[in-house]
């Protein structure tokens, strides 16, 4: 999911129809736009590894709690 919207989120950093002024913005934009898309990845590989350890540590516990196998 997180890959399509990298994908989508794809920018060409030279635009030959804009002055600089109006390009340093634009390029700022840009760069915000990739950290955040950075950050959302790093977390959605972080919630996935606390889930996959959680299931492993909930199995472990015994019959008091339930695993579901759901996803």
């Amino acid at each position: 999911m997180l890959k399509n919207a990298a994908t989508k989120l794809a920018h060409s950093s030279t635009l030959p129809s804009l002055g600089n002024k109006e390009l340093k913005p634009l390029q700022d934009l840009i760069i915000a736009e990739k950290t955040v898309l950075n950050s959302l990845q790093k977390l959605s590989t972080d919630f996935t590894k606390a889930a996959d350890t959680l299931k492993v540590w909930a199995s472990n516990e015994g019959e008091e709690l339930e695993v579901n196998e759901q996803y």
